[in-house]
């Protein structure tokens, strides 16, 4: 009916009476199947928010979080030298090494400068006197001797022990105790001591090689008796060190253990040379 009325060859067949009751007959229907004014914004029947909810995408899941129980780390502290210790032994380091300089920089040319040799030290004229030798030389000698003798006393003093755990240690901290009560010669001990210059050096142990020594001429409780050796340029690797009965307390962390050193250092003062393993 409503395509008779659009199209204007059809329309112009049928008489203007017949066009009057066409109209008339598509606004009566138009008019009962448009929604009234009050009907337009009501909400939805609950059959169609049910759809509509469906068919939003569903949230994504957040996986659960799993609980992982860490352990101990690879390498674990057993000794700790304490901080003022470890400062002291580091100025007195850089004190001899400026008064090292100072005389090489400073005293030895004012002291070749001056042909009264009023700046001569009493270590210069001995030194002269025995061994015949400049003014000059005597008085860098002079200046070294205090760092010399520094670095040999302070360098087998230890700041830092740590110890390597295994695989099976690693899981948890009972196991790392359990382990460190009753370690094997092979166990790996890494011993963090001090340079002549203050720069921290570690060196790389095993249990079995340490022996317990004494030495007249600076203290040390043990030595090792297999050092791994270096390169030419990096020096001469330590072998004896210096460390106390029981571990300084320091910061509390899941890596320090400082309850499992006294038992290690009982270990090593038991150990003998016919007990070290190769």
């Amino acid at each position: 009916m409503r395509h008779i009325l659009l199209h204007p060859q059809l329309r112009a067949a049928i008489p203007r009476s017949a066009q009057r009751s066409l109209r008339n007959q598509l606004w009566t229907r138009f008019k009962s199947q448009a929604p009234r004014p009050s009907q337009r914004h009501e909400p939805g029947t609950p059959q169609s928010k049910d759809l509509a909810a469906s068919a939003r995408p569903a949230p994504p899941s957040t996986p659960a979080k799993t609980t992982v129980r860490k352990g101990p780390p690879e390498r674990i502290m057993v000794y700790y030298g304490g901080t003022g210790r470890a400062v002291f032994l580091g100025m007195l380091r850089l004190t001899t090494i400026f008064l090292f300089g100072g005389a090489c920089v400073i005293a030895a040319p004012a002291c070749y400068a001056d042909e009264e040799k009023k700046w001569l030290t009493p270590l210069g004229k001995i030194l002269i006197t025995t061994f015949v030798i400049s003014d000059l030389l005597a008085v860098v000698l002079g200046g070294a001797v205090p760092m010399v003798v520094v670095a040999y006393i302070a360098a087998p003093y230890v700041n830092f022990i740590h110890l390597a755990l295994p695989a099976f240690a690693r899981k948890s901290r009972e196991n790392a105790i359990h382990y460190a009560k009753d370690l094997p010669p092979t166990a790996t001990l890494y011993l963090t001591t001090m340079r002549f210059n203050t720069i921290p050096r570690q060196t790389a142990v095993r249990l079995g090689d340490l022996l317990a020594e004494k030495d007249s001429t600076r203290p040390v409780t043990f030595r090792n008796l297999r050092p791994t050796p270096r390169p030419w340029w990096a020096g001469k690797t330590p072998t004896q060190y210096l460390t106390e009965g029981k571990s300084r307390p320091g910061k509390q962390s899941t890596a320090f253990y400082p309850q499992l050193w006294p038992a290690i250092f009982q270990k090593i003062q038991r150990n003998s040379p016919s007990k070290s393993y190769s």
